[in-house]
């Protein structure tokens, strides 16, 4: 079955493997904490919650259309700030803070 609307998985940052050198965590999402598919535009009632120490919080979101969004405490996608999504861009991950919901609306 087609994606319809918009998914959005919270997580965070992928950890480290012990010894590489690298400190903290990896740049992409590795650890689904929360997803949501929504039919319709709205607010999440999911939100970002933190990981270990040293890893961010992010959001991965897929839309089968072209949306506006905002991502906050209190995220507003119609009066903004907002950001553009559109399904020729893929899957968008962005770094979100801790307690963070998604909003969207049809652009």
């Amino acid at each position: 079955m087609a994606l319809a609307g918009v998914n959005i998985t919270f997580g965070y940052t992928g950890v480290a493997i012990a010894g590489d050198g690298n400190a903290g965590c990896g740049p992409l999402l590795a650890k689904a904490t929360a997803s949501d598919t929504m039919a319709a535009a709205g607010t999440s009632q999911k939100t970002a919650s933190e990981g270990p120490p040293g890893c961010h919080p992010m959001i991965s979101i897929t839309a089968s259309l072209a949306i506006f969004y905002a991502i906050g405490p209190n995220p507003d996608a119609t009066n903004g700030p907002r950001r553009y999504y559109d399904p020729a861009f893929g899957t968008t991950d962005i770094a979100v803070n801790a307690g963070d919901r998604f909003a969207w609306v049809a652009a």
